[in-house]
Parts: C-alpha cells; sequence; structure tokens
C-alpha cells in the first residue's frame, strides 16, 4: 500500500512509506518549491518509468485481463493497477442481432485550437501540441467543425446523458458534487446508459469524472462540519453507495471521483461505494507532492483542501482511468462477447491542476514535453485516446464499434502566453457564451459504417448525442426524455442528409448570481448573445458566416432587427425563465432588448 507524506512543506514532501514495503519512485525530485505557491520552477524528473504500480483503491467488480495497456511490448507494462476479482460471471447467450458498442471519451476544457488539425486553413489557428493519435481518429471518422456543449462542465456532463438543456434538470446549471437534492437527473428522467442498458441490453460502465452530483448516505450532509470534513463527518456512512451514483441512471459498473482531481473528496468511488478505508482518510492541504508517477497537486485558484485518500495523485488519475476502462472492455469481451457495451469515459485532463504524468505507460515521456504542463496534457489526452483506439483495432471491433471523441466545453487560455490559442480564431474560452466557449471538438468513428476523413458543418449540440445514439443502435426515446436532442444520425452518414437537423440551439451560463447570467442562441449562423441584468446594451448579435470571431456586432443595423427580435422570443422559450420553479430569480431581470 503506497503511503505519501502529506503535509506540504517548503519542499515537495516525499513518498517513504511507514511501517509498510517500499514503492518509491526511481527518483525523487528535490527542488524547494517557494511560499507563493503554485510554483513556476522547474521540477526534476526522473528520465526513466518509475518501476511502481499505479494506486489500486478496491477491487474490481470484474477480472484484470491481460494484458491491460497497448502495446503488450510496452518497456513500463508492469506499470498497470491489477484488482482482485470480486465476482464472477458466465457469458451470455447470443442475441440475433448485436447492435455495436459505444465507447464516449470526454475530454475536459480542451478547445477546437487545442489539437491543430482543426483549423486547418483557418485565420488565427494556432496549436503548439502535435496531437498524432487524434488527428489519425480524425482521418478514419467524421469531424463536425460547429458542435457545441454548454460553457461549463457539470451542466455539459449532464446535458449529454440526458439529452437536455440543463435547467430542465435539478438545478438550474447542474449539480457540481454532494448536495442533499441528489444528483442532477429528475425523476422520470432516462439517461442514455439507462436506455442502452434496459431496452437492447448494453452493458454499461462510467470511469473518471462524475460531476453530475449525488447525496452522501444515508441521509445527506449531516452538519455543517460535514462540508468540510465530508468523509469523516460524524453521521455520514460511507459504508452504503452515495444516493444518486451511477447505478441510479444505468451504469451497471462505475470507478468514478465526484469532481475529477480539482474538488474534494480526493477518492474514487467503485460501483458507488468509496475505495478509501476511513481509517486511511487523510486531510490534504493545497500544495504539490512528490508520487511515484509525478507530482500531484492538491488546490488550484480558490479550490483546494479537503479530505481523500492517503495515496492521492492527480499526476496518475487518468492513467488509472484508462487502466480502468481497458480492464471492463477486456473483461466484456472475454465474459460476454455477444453482448454490447457503452463505456463513458470522463478523462479529468486538461482541467486545472496541470499535473501530467513523468511517462505514459508505454513508456514515452509525458512532463515537460511541451513548453506549458497545459500543452503536456493535451498531449496526454491524445496518447490515452490513441491507446483506447489500439485497444478497440486489437480485438478487432472497429466495425462493431462507435468511437465518439468531444470535450465538455471550450478550452484554457493557460497557454497563452507562449502563443498557443485554445479556441483558434474563436472569441471566448471556457466559460463565455461566445464561440471559443462552447464549441468543442466532436469526432465519430466507425469502420465501415461512417465515411472517413470528411467534415460536417451544420450546428449540433452535444445534448444531440443521445437523439443519434438512439437513432443509430435502434431505440425508442420515451416520453419525457431527450427533450432538447436532435438526431443528426442521417447527416452523420451522408453530408447532403441535411433535413430534420436542429434550427436553433441555446447556449446558457446562468450560475451563481443573476448579475454572472449569460445567454446566447444560434439561428444557423446568426447568433444573439443577451445579457438578462443588462439595462443598457444587453445584446450582441453576429452573423457568423462573415464574422466567425464575433468582432462586428450588428445589433444597431436595422436590417438585423427582425432576426434579432424572434431569436430573442425564441431564447426566452427554451431557456430557464420558461420553467415556473425559477420565477423568483427570473423576475429580477428586465427581459428587454434595449
Amino acid at each position: 500500500t503506497l503511503q505519501p507524506s502529506l503535509t506540504p512543506t517548503t519542499s515537495i514532501p516525499s513518498n517513504s512509506p511507514s511501517n509498510e514495503p517500499s514503492l518509491n519512485p526511481t527518483f525523487t525530485p528535490t527542488t524547494t518549491i517557494p511560499s507563493n505557491f503554485p510554483s513556476d520552477e522547474p521540477t526534476p524528473q526522473p528520465s526513466h518509468p518509475p518501476s511502481t504500480t499505479l494506486p489500486s483503491q478496491s477491487p474490481s467488480d470484474y477480472p484484470s485481463p491481460s494484458p491491460s495497456f497497448i502495446p503488450s511490448s510496452s518497456p513500463s507494462s508492469s506499470n498497470v493497477p491489477t484488482h482482485a476479482p470480486s465476482m464472477s460471471r458466465s457469458p451470455s447467450s447470443a442475441p440475433s442481432y448485436k447492435r455495436p458498442n459505444i465507447l464516449l471519451i470526454l475530454a475536459d476544457d480542451l478547445g477546437t485550437g487545442d489539437l491543430p488539425f482543426y483549423w486547418t486553413g483557418k485565420k488565427s489557428r494556432r496549436s503548439l501540441v502535435e496531437t498524432p493519435n487524434l488527428e489519425k481518429f480524425a482521418n478514419e471518422g467524421v469531424l463536425f467543425q460547429d458542435a457545441h456543449s454548454t460553457p461549463l462542465c457539470a451542466p455539459s456532463r449532464y446535458s449529454i446523458l440526458s439529452g437536455n438543456y440543463p435547467h430542465r434538470g435539478t438545478n438550474i446549471f447542474g449539480s457540481w458534487g454532494f448536495q442533499d437534492k441528489g444528483n442532477q437527473f429528475l425523476e422520470g428522467q432516462s439517461s442514455i446508459a439507462q436506455l442502452l442498458h434496459s431496452q437492447a441490453g448494453y452493458e454499461t460502465g462510467v470511469f473518471g469524472k462524475w460531476h453530475i452530483g449525488g447525496k452522501i448516505p444515508p441521509k445527506g450532509f449531516s452538519d455543517s462540519n460535514g462540508k468540510s470534513n465530508i468523509l469523516t463527518a460524524e453521521g455520514h456512512d460511507w459504508s452504503q453507495p452515495f444516493i444518486g451514483g451511477p447505478s441510479s441512471i444505468g451504469f451497471e459498473h462505475s470507478y468514478v471521483s465526484m469532481g475529477g482531481i480539482q474538488e474534494p473528496p480526493y477518492s474514487f468511488f467503485r460501483n458507488g461505494l468509496l475505495t478509501t478505508n476511513i481509517t486511511d482518510v487523510r486531510y490534504w492541504n493545497r500544495g504539490l507532492y512528490s508520487m511515484p508517477h509525478g507530482i500531484s497537486q492538491i488546490g488550484y485558484d480558490s479550490v483546494g483542501n479537503g479530505e481523500g485518500d492517503k495515496s492521492w495523485d492527480s499526476s496518475a488519475y487518468d492513467l488509472i482511468v484508462l487502466n480502468e476502462t481497458k480492464a471492463f472492455i477486456e473483461n466484456h469481451i472475454e465474459v460476454k462477447p455477444n453482448d454490447p457495451f457503452f463505456a463513458y469515459v470522463a478523462l479529468t485532463n486538461v482541467h486545472k491542476p496541470h499535473t501530467p504524468p513523468y511517462f505514459f505507460p508505454d513508456g514515452t515521456r509525458v512532463s515537460e514535453t511541451q513548453q506549458t504542463q497545459h500543452l503536456d496534457t493535451i498531449s496526454l489526452t491524445d496518447k490515452i485516446v490513441g491507446s483506447l483506439v489500439n485497444l478497440i483495432e486489437e480485438k478487432q471491433l472497429s466495425e462493431d464499434t462507435i468511437i465518439i471523441f468531444t470535450s465538455d466545453n471550450g478550452g484554457l487560455q493557460d497557454s497563452d502566453k507562449v502563443g498557443h490559442e485554445t479556441s483558434g480564431p474563436l472569441r471566448g474560452s471556457k466559460g463565455s457564451v461566445y464561440e471559443g466557449g462552447h464549441t468543442v471538438p466532436l469526432i465519430v468513428r466507425w469502420n465501415n459504417n461512417l465515411p472517413s476523413g470528411e467534415t460536417r458543418s451544420r450546428l449540433v449540440g452535444l445534448n444531440d448525442l443521445f437523439a443519434t445514439i438512439c437513432d443509430l443502435v435502434g431505440l425508442q426515446i420515451p416520453f419525457g426524455s431527450g427533450l432538447d436532442s436532435v438526431s443528426f444520425s442521417r447527416y452523420l452518414k451522408d453530408n447532403s442528409r441535411k433535413e430534420n437537423l436542429r434550427k436553433y440551439l441555446g447556449i446558457f451560463n446562468v450560475r451563481g448570481s443573476k448579475t454572472n447570467w449569460q445567454m446566447a442562441i444560434r439561428e444557423g449562423k446568426k447568433k444573439l448573445v443577451y445579457y438578462p441584468d443588462r439595462v443598457e446594451q444587453s445584446y450582441e448579435f453576429y452573423d457568423l458566416k462573415d464574422d466567425l470571431s464575433e468582432r462586428n456586432n450588428l445589433a444597431n443595423v436595422e436590417t438585423a432587427s427582425t432576426n434579432i427580435v424572434q431569436m430573442f422570443e425564441k431564447l426566452k422559450s427554451i431557456g430557464p425563465c420558461a420553467n415556473s420553479k425559477y420565477a423568483k430569480i427570473c423576475s429580477q431581470f428586465h427581459w428587454t432588448l434595449s
């Protein structure tokens, strides 16, 4: 059991365990970290992969397959955690028709400009990191040039899984962590995982960042102290799975943390159950920590201190997620070869804190290979996608598996200082209702069933994945679910099939106080931006066909007035204030074009 020292000092702490077998890295950095955290100083790093295994905090519910990583000849394949089986299952009988497997890979805070091939030929396109695996993947699939998310994380994840705008859920703008309301899904709303499992017999799994909420067992937060000591507070019973976890919306298998690497609790949950023994819970303070696979970081911006597992390592997080996903897929192939699977892989990269591991499991270097740690994590994301695609190909499942890659929102401007443009030619970044905040990479591959190397330029939303997947696998959407999802399956297969695509798409950032509210609506290439709290200059209007970077505000152009009024009325009808439960907060706004 790995037991790193946990108290940050003025230097990076070491990892010498106490009264336990040693699993130390081959190199322990000794660079002093100044007190003005985070540090911009370079940290010495090992020249060879560490010989230790990734942290493993609980046994899996399926046997550990072999090999766990591709390629199998990896010089560091022993770095993959293995798990003792806790149950066995018998292979299922073959159905008369096997639907395709679905592998949904969701990056975190990855902008279109972070991928150097996305804006080829466009002005201001400048990416400083190579992504060869994703470029190859795009050349073998269909790339969407006008795909959109919600501008921030948690609401976007709900939209993908539910097919709804965020405000149709429990909270107006998503459920971000543990709360007494449970998760973001309301009673009667089905997730795509539930439909795939219940209607078509898919084996379903989610791995990585959850971020759609849940309730602490058995009754929620015990008191105000429970929010700072979420794992050890009296009255919190972690012998039970958390309420509203993955199983409640159709995932049979899960290995997740509530908020990725960005916030406490810094622990994984397997099938809803906390993997950390309560006696092993430690309180993590903001700081940098030397761990076997890299420099782990607790805290960024205003987020930080909190409880978690004593072996928590943010640098190893996505390597663990990769391993868990591969174990799920390989076990499925062995145990249920005649059934389809749905694997939802929610990576934490490239979200802050940026803590790339020293090495990838194949022995290639990750950290300090690019100009910034942010760019290192983009490179890591590319390697992870390549590894998962390689697994599908090695298992000869390319013609039987729909692989979808996208991001939860626009990118980060953390590498602007070195000339990297996360949004390419687009204005804005994560959190903004300008195009850079919500235009996301979207690539779909299904060998011999979809075109290869083609692009699509029409407007689609990530909430449309719900209806599109249902179309592709032949499922009926039940009443009350997927209310804001429009299938683009025909358009995906054939660029000429543009009928029945969505005409409007709403973009909402309504988190926090009313002064932070931003809204936008797209109709084709026309776009209305609206700020409900403003008495003057409350709206902007752009024609993206001629002004992709949203520099020429046409709000006062007389010929645009009819479009503006019509789009404003549509925005109000699909937005959160159309729901009576938000009447109080919505009554504070003027709801006029001024």
